[in-house]
C-alpha cells in the first residue's frame, strides 16, 4: 500500500514556498501595518476563543467534572490576553515574538531532522537544504532570545524567516524529483 517508489515533483510544497516568499514581500513593504495586524489578529482569536471556551464550561463540567475547571481558568485567560492585546500593541507585539519564534525553532528542527532524506538527492541539494535549515534555525533563536529587539525588529526577521522557509521548500519540491 505505502510501497511508493517515486516521490515526483512535490506540488504542495512548491506552492508552500511560493505562498511563504508572498508573504515575505507584504511583510516587508507593510511593516507597520504587519505588526497591528498580527497583534490585532492575535487577540481577536484570543477573544473569541476566551468566550467559546466560557460559553461551554457548564456543559463541560457536567461531562468531565472537577477538571473542568481547568477550561474556566483558560478561558479567562484568553480573554483577559485578547483584551489587553486589543488596548496594548507593545505587550502584543512582544507576545507574538515569542509565539513566532517558537514557532520557527520548531519549524527549522523538523527541517533539520528531515534533511537525510535528501542525501537520496544528491549532496549538494542536501548540503543546500542543511546550510538553509541551519541558518532559518539561526534566525529562529536570535528572535526567541531578543524579544524587545525582536518585537521591533520582528518585521524583517519575519520576513527573513517566511523567504528561508519558502526557498527551502521550492527546493524540496524540485529535489523530490529525483527521489
Amino acid at each position: 500500500m505505502f510501497n511508493r517508489t517515486h516521490f515526483g515533483f512535490d506540488w504542495g510544497e512548491f506552492m508552500t514556498g511560493i505562498a511563504l516568499i508572498l508573504a515575505g514581500v507584504v511583510v516587508l513593504h507593510h511593516p507597520g501595518a504587519t505588526l497591528a495586524t498580527l497583534t490585532f489578529l492575535f487577540a481577536l482569536v484570543a477573544i473569541i476563543r476566551g468566550i467559546a471556551t466560557l460559553a461551554a464550561f457548564a456543559k463541560l463540567r457536567e461531562f468531565t467534572g472537577k477538571l473542568a475547571w481547568l477550561t474556566l481558568i483558560s478561558g479567562i485567560l484568553d480573554l483577559i490576553l485578547g483584551v489587553v492585546f486589543l488596548f496594548n500593541l507593545q505587550a502584543g507585539a512582544l507576545t507574538l515574538a515569542y509565539l513566532f519564534a517558537i514557532w520557527f525553532v520548531i519549524d527549522s528542527i523538523a527541517n533539520l531532522a528531515n534533511a537525510g532524506q535528501m542525501r537520496a538527492a544528491g549532496t549538494g541539494w542536501f548540503i543546500l537544504n542543511l546550510v538553509l535549515d541551519i541558518f532559518a534555525l539561526v534566525v529562529s533563536v536570535l528572535l526567541l532570545m531578543q524579544p524587545v529587539v525582536a518585537a521591533v525588529g520582528m518585521v524583517i526577521l519575519l520576513a527573513t524567516a517566511f523567504f528561508l522557509l519558502g526557498l527551502n521548500a521550492i527546493l524540496l519540491a524540485f529535489a523530490r524529483r529525483q527521489i
